[in-house]
């Protein structure tokens, strides 16, 4: 009999692995929000820019990245708190 016992039915999946996954799936979208929410997703939203502008042109790496990007602020202070 398929499905007693604690096994899965064939070609079927158990509930425990439906419920990590969904949870898993939460906690991805959670974490890529808070990313969005503190600028840490900027490298990954600046490499995707270029690749879909720029092609064939190579990107900074991401410590001249952060390094511009932060001398950027400083010259462009947008309502920052410090």
């Amino acid at each position: 009999m398929a499905g007693t016992g604690g096994t899965p039915p064939v070609g079927g999946t158990s509930v425990l692995a439906r419920g990590l996954s969904a949870t898993g799936k939460i906690a991805r979208g959670i974490v890529r929000y808070l990313e969005g929410v503190l600028g840490a997703d900027k490298y990954r939203v600046y490499l995707e820019h270029q690749a879909r502008t720029h092609p064939g042109v190579a990107p900074m790496g991401e410590r001249e990245f952060w390094r511009d990007y932060s001398d950027w602020q400083e010259k462009n202070p947008q309502g920052r708190c410090c």
